[in-house]
């Protein structure tokens, strides 16, 4: 799996400590002999919030189970450093606020992130204005300004990540295909072969045992006893055909596992992959497969942006000529969800190949079950 290491959370943490550092040195300036505790304490707070919040997995991060409540929280915890220092020494504790929007396009559209920050904006500097009791407007334009510009660059660099993680997508699915259509070229050319075999080959030595048979029968002597060790010969001959071709026939098809394999190549490494397929679950349909494969392309997909798992399990059984898949993850399934575009393309793809999804809940998140008719190899 590949590692991800994120630069825009390094210069966030950063910046955060350089405006802890500073206003650590100007306390002790300001109110060297006051309490300070409450103010270390504010700040520990928000720089753990944004951690957890900026974790590309897990129930914290900002698309995980309590994301919106801990982005919440730290801006309360921006707004409650802003009420307990000074405003006319500390004008810069707006960079918190900045560092904190920057983070919205990640959880919402750009427009309704511009807005929430306007509003934040607002609400700050009249706090400020509240606190000097004089005119801030200018200190609000200028940092509502840097507010917004931290919206558009990171909404730009979601858009850019979107790209790629679709792009890397399409990747894995290409490799998978390639696979299949590898798998396939390899059985359409051992069953041509194959049935030459039997065919062409097996068709002629039939007819030479039966003619050896005859000619035992109207020889004598040592000419029969030679004529005996040739009919033997071509049966054993014949025979070794046969068991080459069904062996040629047997081992034609493509595995479950290894093509769901490349899909996986390519994953961040806090997703944690468990499968559970048996190795002799066999994709005899390449229509059927290719359909397989994109659907469980899109449940990764939906773990990764949506569920906030750090786990991912697969399952896959066959009873009574069904084949099932068994897909759920660790993340959560929120309360207000409803069916978008790839549960209805799972719908569409498996109603083309006669199967069938079944949506349910497993603990905290969402569990697939995935039905489709399975054939033993037709090969043999």
């Amino acid at each position: 799996m590949k590692p991800k290491f994120d630069f825009a959370t390094l210069a966030g943490l950063l910046t955060w400590l350089l405006v802890y550092g500073v206003s650590y040195y100007l306390l002790q300036k300001i109110a060297p002999g006051q309490r300070q505790a409450p103010v270390h304490a504010l700040f520990i707070a928000y720089g753990g919030l944004f951690w957890l919040l900026t974790r590309q997995q897990g129930h914290f991060a900002l698309r995980g189970r309590y994301g919106a409540v801990f982005l919440l929280l730290q801006l309360v915890v921006a707004f409650s450093l802003l009420w307990v220092l000074p405003g006319r020494y500390f004008e810069f504790l707006s960079i918190l606020t900045i560092i904190w929007a920057a983070m919205l396009p990640f959880v919402m559209r750009t427009s309704l992130a511009m807005l929430l920050t306007i509003t934040v904006v607002s609400a700050w500097y009249s706090v400020v204005a509240w606190q000097s009791g004089g005119s801030v407007w200018i200190s609000a334009l200028l940092y509502g300004s840097f507010h917004l510009f931290a919206v558009l660059v990171q909404s730009a660099s979601r858009d850019a990540e979107n790209a790629k993680e679709e792009l890397e997508q399409k990747h894995q699915q290409l490799l998978a295909t390639q696979q299949l259509l590898q798998g396939a070229s390899r059985q359409s050319e051992r069953t041509r072969i194959a049935r030459n075999l039997h065919d062409v080959i097996g068709h002629h030595l039939t007819a030479l045992t039966i003619q050896l048979q005859v000619a035992s029968h109207i020889t004598e002597g040592e000419a029969r006893i030679q004529v005996d060790k040739c009919h033997q010969l071509a049966k054993l001959l014949l025979s070794d055909v046969r068991e080459a071709v069904s062996t040629m026939r047997q081992y034609t098809d493509v595995t479950l596992r290894d093509a769901i394999t490349p899909l996986l190549a390519l994953l961040p490494e806090p997703l944690e992959i468990k499968l559970q397929i048996p190795p002799d679950i066999m994709l005899h349909d390449l229509h059927q497969a290719q359909h397989l494969l994109c659907i469980v392309q899109e449940a990764i997909s939906n773990s990764l942006k949506h569920s906030g798992a750090s786990q991912f399990h697969l399952t896959a059984s066959v009873e009574q000529q069904q084949l099932q898949l068994v897909i759920y993850d660790n993340g959560s399934w929120a309360s207000h969800w409803q069916p978008g575009n790839g549960i209805k393309g799972m719908h569409e793809r498996l109603a083309e190949c006669g199967g069938s999804l079944q949506l349910a809940k497993l603990q905290h998140a969402m569990q697939l079950t995935i039905t489709l008719p399975y054939r033993e190899s037709d090969n043999a």
